[in-house]
């Protein structure tokens, strides 16, 4: 285990190397490029509304309200508006789970002494299956990447896009269902390797069933092959051992792809020559509207317990689309809800003092990578933001600052990602009926005192 820990650090250090000048622990508090540009903006808020009492930390999460944000019994939401460091602590990273947490202590095949991870399929060579200590003994990488939920910036569909919660429903996440993580895993290149795979195969199966019985997310074989290095067994997280609400003791990780993908709790790998048909890929994390179509099925298609051709009416999300957000909270007037510990009243503006002010954000781009970060000021002309440093290529984030002499009054400031391949975020997107992935520029409106 030692051998593969001293691997890891070298793979992020080489990382760092080419990529910055700033040592590994930097990464994780705020650093001087960003914080001392100029005087931290101070956004008067309104307290946050008291926290209802929770329920029992095991049957619903393990983390401390008062650093995520309560979207729902089993889903925490970052404060995006309180980010200033590079990496996201894992207590401030959002959670996004359909059940309750399972724990070892309920769960005891989560317990690492009887965790196994079953590999096989009618597309593999050699079934195997595998505990937890001996996965650690396999070969492991590093990689530092975002991970972003779906449902993340859901609210801007009501907010600007002009859609009801009738026509857009979900949890209001805000911009705050995003989150970066340096994650410690076994590539599926070894996995794959060690089952061998035979020319037919079509879909890799990621399964938990243990939060819930259908949870489960198909993936194409041809997209884990194409990045068998990338995606991987995880088991660990900034460092340290999966905690219960991000997996524990092992999940899947896909880099880019929407976070329903990195199934959590994971205990089967199944690889087979059909395409196969779950809830996570039809009923849910799936494009739903008129501009969208279903994708190509057919009847001899392996369609999992409870789900049926009639089911499959969208495409699902895969890559996550360039994004961006300021680290102001956005106003909440439209929305069909309000987190309880929303730092602003419904239709409340956050407050800026007047004066010279240094704004910042994050962007990221996880398919091509960040290759400009641009602002507006009231509908003015397009301006550059500074990219802050580091910037360690397409499944990292980046932060951004500009300057802004803010004048008395109420302003709305934009923001937009543009990508390596040249694909910058636009005004509005389509409807689709779930809130999937909504990447439209987002509008912060701003009361200057």
């Amino acid at each position: 285990m030692k051998r593969h820990q001293a691997e890891d650090a070298a793979t992020v250090s080489q990382v760092l190397r080419e990529g910055t000048n700033l040592d590994r622990r930097s990464l994780f508090v705020s650093a001087a490029a960003f914080g001392a540009v100029a005087a931290t903006p101070v956004l008067a808020q309104a307290p946050a509304a008291p926290t209802p009492a929770a329920a029992p930390a095991r049957r619903i999460l393990v983390k401390d309200d008062s650093r995520v944000l309560n979207i729902g019994a089993t889903v925490r939401s970052g404060n995006y508006w309180n980010f200033t460091t590079f990496m996201t602590p894992v207590e401030e990273f959002y959670v996004r789970n359909h059940y309750p947490t399972p724990r070892a202590e309920d769960k005891t095949v989560l317990a690492r002494e009887n965790w196994k991870l079953k590999v096989h399929g009618a597309s593999v060579e050699r079934p195997f299956e595998i505990g937890y200590e001996d996965l650690l003994k396999m070969p492991s990488r590093s990689i530092i990447a975002t991970m972003e939920c779906h449902g993340n910036g859901r609210t801007l569909f009501w907010e600007q896009g002009g859609f009801t919660g009738q026509q857009v429903g979900g949890g209001n996440w805000v911009m705050g269902a995003v989150g970066q993580a340096e994650w410690q895993y076994v590539p599926m290149s070894a996995i794959l390797a060690r089952c061998g795979v035979k020319p037919d195969a079509a879909t890799v199966l990621f399964w938990s069933g243990v939060d819930g019985n259908d949870m489960g997310r198909p993936m194409p074989y041809a997209e884990i092959a194409s990045r068998a290095d990338d995606i991987g067994v995880c088991f660990a997280m900034n460092g340290n051992a999966l905690t219960p609400d991000h997996g524990a003791p092992v999940r899947i990780v896909v880099p880019g792809w929407g976070g329903t993908a990195s199934i959590k709790w994971v205990t089967e790998i199944r690889i087979t020559n059909k395409r196969v048909w779950s809830r996570l890929n039809t009923k849910g994390e799936v494009y739903i509207g008129p501009t969208y179509s279903a994708p190509e099925h057919a009847a001899d298609d392996e369609y999992l317990p409870g789900i049926t051709a009639a089911d499959i009416k969208g495409p699902m999300v895969t890559w996550m689309p360039p994004k961006s957000t300021l680290t102001v909270p956005l106003v909440l007037e439209k929305s069909p809800s309000v987190p309880s510990n929303y730092p602003l009243k419904r239709g409340e503006l956050p407050k800026l003092s007047a004066g010279r002010q240094t704004m910042r954000g994050y962007a990221w781009a996880p398919q091509h990578g960040v290759n400009a970060v641009e602002y507006r000021i009231d509908g003015g002309a397009w301006q550059r933001a500074t990219i802050q440093p580091p910037n360690m290529g397409r499944y990292t984030w980046v932060r951004f600052t500009f300057p802004w002499d803010a004048a008395a009054g109420t302003h709305t400031i934009e923001t937009r990602t543009t990508d390596n391949a040249g694909v910058s975020q636009p005004e509005q997107i389509p409807l689709n009926s779930l809130g999937m992935a909504n990447w439209s520029i987002p509008k912060f409106r701003i009361e200057v005192v």
